[in-house]
């Protein structure tokens, strides 16, 4: 089970604005443009809720960072999404905290895209000790959004619903995940893409997966088990309305 670049182009590139949107991301061939294209998402599709509870385990507790404006407003080249999913397919697994920062710091890609422009940013700082701790806090953070992220549509695929993902959908088209032509929004909120897919034929359906419980595992807050439970059962009703 697979989802290519090519497989999200033929899904959501569909409208006028999605056009516009995909064609003034793609002109310049950047070094995201050429990682984003030729990423299959594979193993993240086999991300089991019980590994992603396992990973919850390992992450460090973190107070609040030092307010480094540096920091605080870094945007690197490479988003963290597409860094994650990275490392997900090149270990063909999740990893726990650890193993992420050391396999940051130890593949060659994976530390361009993240431990070189991080090193750099807190390089340029006057307090480069207060400057790791901010940029340790805000990486962590960014990991345990992806958790979060990630046990929603592990639960749901668990289920036998084929939710589907990549980094091309998320960072240029604003689909988080989707299921045929129903996008979901497993990181909660608005759904991003519906100004751009509003006037696709045959049209696409947008679902809340109201998800608002959430437990604690480790240091991480997940969503409950029961509300992403329910919320299987609400899209499974959507899904297959006729099913016994």
């Amino acid at each position: 089970m697979t989802t290519t670049a090519m497989d999200v182009r033929k899904t959501f590139n569909v409208t006028q604005e999605t056009r516009y949107r995909f064609n003034g991301w793609f002109r310049d061939r950047t070094p995201l443009v050429e990682r984003v294209m030729s990423h299959v998402a594979s193993a993240v599709l086999r991300v089991t809720p019980d590994e992603v509870r396992s990973a919850c385990r390992d992450v460090p507790r973190t107070g609040p960072p030092p307010d480094i404006p540096q920091i605080r407003g870094w945007r690197p080249e490479f988003p963290f999404t597409q860094v994650a999913h990275h490392v997900v397919e090149r270990l063909g697994r999740l990893p726990a905290w650890d193993e992420f920062r050391e396999f940051c710091e130890s593949d060659e890609a994976t530390r361009a895209m993240l431990w070189t422009p991080a090193t750099e940013a807190i390089a340029s700082t006057a307090d480069r000790a207060r400057a790791r701790d901010a940029m340790r806090h805000k990486v962590v953070t960014e990991f345990v959004a992806f958790l979060r992220y990630l046990s929603v549509v592990a639960h749901l695929r668990q289920a036998g619903l084929d939710v589907r993902v990549h980094p091309l959908a998320d960072l240029v088209f604003e689909v988080d995940a989707w299921v045929e032509r129903l996008v979901l929004n497993p990181r909660g909120g608005g759904q991003r893409s519906s100004r751009l897919l509003l006037h696709a034929m045959p049209p696409f359906f947008f679902h809340d997966l109201a998800i608002t419980e959430s437990e604690q595992v480790g240091n991480v807050r997940l969503p409950a088990r029961r509300d992403l439970d329910r919320a299987t059962r609400s899209l499974r009703g959507v899904l297959y309305p006729d099913a016994p």
